[in-house]
């Protein structure tokens, strides 16, 4: 196992535009680490600087203790696994499998080894004698895994591996590829796009936007903590709700006049005139008593089976979504009442987007002996 540490990283190709942006972060040995953010955010492009096939324009990679800026890939000692798999089609699994290793002069008998040992990993030790275009494409993808683990490098880099397979299918690569992680020990950088992906897969995670690091975390930590509107909204099935209210007091104020309560202090309420109200669609509950609520009018509604989304106004444009669970017989055009619990909400710079404080007290994870006790 080896770590992976980026100092002061940037890439252009003019003098203009950085299309990365002094990334600064270290990789521990045998960490899955997953790079996530939306399309043309740099992600991929700085996988490529790790792996030798983009140059880097100014900063330090290193590579365990090794300074990597000019090696070449194939002396990194690392694997790769693409987006469109890279098979070659007139060759067999087997022969996909090894094609690396004559390189690396290792004899005959240790190929067909290691080529035994990952295709019983991966379950294709019966399929070693087919071409590529006799296998599904989770059959394609395990190839692909496969080739990458008999090289037994310390590092693998994964340039979203599974965009290409269906919904189901994903779901259960994902599981697969975390797994195999876990049993081979090997350090995993990993890009999607997918931010489900990202959070039940990574170790910890980057997440970028531009060209520049948003949050670098624990998945969870980043999900109950965003630092900004970016991270919140991007993370998060379905994702947090935003809009723009004025402060009055301890009423965070909706166009419309809608207000929500809110035990803001003394300095918040000096400091800011407005501020972006988030939160998290499942901490919008049903007002229930004599619970302060806002009466919303319902535009959507998404029964799930286990679990129902509505969505509804907010002032005058804004959309928010409550998830509930268990299936609710709830029509568009309805008014319900909504609470929010004050210790749910965010709040964020409404110029920066920079969360400026939220409540973090209340937030635990459940445990199997605390559920049992």
């Amino acid at each position: 196992m080896k770590r992976v540490q980026l100092q002061n990283f940037k890439k252009s190709y003019d003098q203009k535009t950085n299309v990365i942006s002094d990334i600064n972060v270290t990789i521990e040995a045998g960490e899955f680490f997953v790079l996530v953010g939306p399309s043309g955010c740099g992600k991929s492009t700085m996988l490529r600087m790790i792996a030798g096939l983009e140059e880097i324009t100014e900063g330090n990679l290193f590579i365990g203790e090794e300074k990597a800026n000019g090696l070449l890939p194939s002396q990194r000692n690392l694997s790769m696994v693409f987006q469109n798999y890279a098979l070659y089609p007139h060759l067999t699994v087997e022969q996909n499998i090894t094609f690396g290793l004559h390189t690396k002069k290792i004899s005959k008998i240790e190929q067909r080894k290691r080529c035994q040992e990952a295709a019983e990993l991966l379950g294709l030790d019966q399929l070693l004698n087919r071409k590529p275009k006799q296998l599904s494409g989770g059959q394609r993808q395990r190839v692909a895994l496969a080739r990458a683990i008999v090289t037994q490098a310390p590092i693998c880099l994964m340039d979203e591996p599974l965009s290409n397979l269906d919904a189901k299918l994903r779901a259960k690569m994902r599981s697969e590829i975390r797994q195999l992680q876990r049993k081979l020990g090997i350090t995993m950088i990993y890009v999607t796009h997918d931010q489900t992906e990202a959070m039940t897969m990574a170790d910890r995670m980057m997440i970028l936007n531009g060209g520049h690091i948003q949050q670098v975390g624990k998945p969870l930590d980043i999900y109950n903590s965003p630092n900004n509107t970016f991270v919140a909204s991007f993370i998060g099935g379905p994702p947090m709700n935003l809009a723009t209210v004025q402060v009055h007091s301890h009423q965070l104020v909706f166009e419309q006049g809608q207000s929500l309560s809110y035990p803001m202090s003394i300095e918040l309420m000096t400091e800011y005139k407005d501020l972006i109200v988030g939160v998290r669609p499942e901490k919008v509950k049903l007002a229930k008593g004599e619970e302060p609520s806002l009466l919303v009018k319902v535009v959507n509604v998404e029964i799930l089976g286990t679990e129902t989304l509505i969505t509804f106004t907010v002032g005058s444009t804004e959309q928010w979504v409550a998830r509930w669970n268990g299936q609710w017989n709830i029509a568009v055009g309805d008014e319900i009442p909504i609470y929010i619990d004050p210790k749910d909400i965010f709040l964020f710079h409404s110029e920066t987007g920079e969360c400026v404080h939220q409540d973090t007290k209340h937030i635990t994870s459940h445990t199997v002996e605390e559920e049992l006790a």
